[in-house]
């Protein structure tokens, strides 16, 4: 009898647990840079428990310093299985237009023309995706460089952690664990 209620008493309390926020759609899909395809949260293999995400724009100082710490992450964990980087570009425009829509919103052209720009100029060597003002918005990305790492908690996406400015390879490392590949 005591070990029934001490299940119901445990139960009861994980419940209570899983009322985190998700943060986002994992629905939302990021157009890919390079060729066809897409990513979004919902496509991630079930074994992968990790998610960084690194917002960046072209026109950003503080994302040119972070290349090489991003670069070197991502090579690290190429081959990790339970761990998936994925960089998400796009322009200050596109953040500033919400802001200030008589700017001038920026086309998806000028933001995929600025990304292959830098990608080549940085010889990034990671997946690319891009994102458009809305996806900005959505995300409650307010400027750049913004890291977010998500990890899978009962089968659902939960920020863990968001870094707003550069990051360096030794918080990325910490924020996932060193995770072994």
């Amino acid at each position: 009898m005591r070990s029934f209620f001490a299940a119901l008493v445990l139960c009861s309390l994980l419940s209570a647990c899983k009322a985190k926020e998700t943060f986002v759609d994992e629905q939302q899909a990021f157009k890919a840079l390079a060729g066809d395809g897409s990513f979004s949260l919902a496509s991630v293999a079930p074994e992968v428990q990790t998610v960084v995400f690194n917002f960046y724009a072209p026109d950003c100082p503080p994302c040119e310093k972070e290349v090489p710490a991003l670069k070197a992450f991502a090579q690290k964990y190429a081959a990790a299985r339970n761990l998936r980087f994925v960089a998400v570009g796009s322009s200050l425009r596109a953040v500033a237009q919400d802001k200030e829509p008589a700017q001038g919103a920026v086309t998806l052209n000028e933001i995929v023309s600025e990304l292959n720009a830098f990608s080549r100029k940085f010889n990034l060597g990671y997946p690319q995706y891009i994102a458009e003002a809305a996806q900005l918005k959505s995300w409650r990305v307010t400027g750049f460089p913004e890291t977010f790492v998500f990890q899978r908690v009962a089968g659902r996406w939960q920020l863990d952690r968001k870094y707003i400015s550069e990051i360096t390879f030794d918080q990325l490392e910490q924020v996932t664990g060193g995770i072994r590949h």
